[in-house]
């Protein structure tokens, strides 16, 4: 993987948001992003007609799992971040995941 194609969050801190959306096309990792850059990027990926899915367990992850497409925390999350998603995974496991997400539109709200 090149480094051109990695996009770090003291990097993503100069973009506009302009810069940011056109960038993030051009990405296959984000390293290094900070709590309060969580949400830009993902406006950014939606802006640039992405559909992102975001999960995160913590106090810092409810925003970005509010603005993203699909938020998904998990069972031992805090509870701001379990209210912010909108599917919680109960299990310790990923092998349901497979059968739920094959039914995601059948599950998830549109908005």
């Amino acid at each position: 993987m090149s480094s051109e194609n990695i996009l770090t969050g003291p990097d993503m801190q100069h973009m506009s948001i302009e810069a940011l959306r056109q960038r993030v096309n051009e990405v296959d990792l984000f390293a290094e992003i900070e709590p309060n850059q969580k949400e830009r990027l993902i406006v950014a990926l939606k802006q640039a007609g992405h559909v992102v899915g975001y999960i995160g367990d913590g106090i810092n992850d409810a925003s970005a799992l509010h603005v993203a497409d699909v938020g998904i925390s998990v069972a031992n999350a805090v509870d701001v971040a379990k209210e912010a998603a909108e599917i919680v995974l109960w299990r310790k496991t990923l092998r349901y995941w497979s059968r739920a997400s094959g039914k995601a539109e059948l599950l998830l709200p549109t908005r």
